[in-house]
């Protein structure tokens, strides 16, 4: 019994961890720079998901197949988090992940 118990919290340990907002932001920002857009947009907003179809309708999503993700630190408040880590030319870089019913995604806005 006290082995399916400790099987099942490190199951739920696991899973909780794997779609957290950090584990989200390394899946979104490491697809998108290896130039998986498709893959890249499952762990975004609708929204977040036009605007990367839309810039890379005009070629302007550089792409580094050799890209690794290395966070930084992330806070979480409420529905919203916000992930720091080095992008591809090794500076700091924030992306907000929002909770929508039940899951973590990445949420762009547009700069105009």
């Amino acid at each position: 019994m006290k082995k399916t118990i400790s099987i099942l919290a490190i199951s739920a340990l696991l899973f909780s961890c794997s779609s957290g907002p950090s584990n989200v932001a390394k899946n979104f920002t490491e697809n998108l720079a290896k130039g998986k857009v498709d893959e890249a947009k499952k762990y975004a907003t609708e929204s977040t998901g036009k605007m990367i179809d839309f810039a890379s309708g005009f070629g302007g999503l550089p792409v580094d197949p050799n890209f690794k993700f290395e966070m930084i630190k992330d806070s979480i408040v409420d529905n919203k988090a916000w992930v720091t880590f080095t992008n591809q030319k090794g500076k700091k870089e924030t992306i907000e992940v929002v909770k929508i019913d039940g899951d973590w995604l990445v949420h762009m806005e547009s700069k105009k």
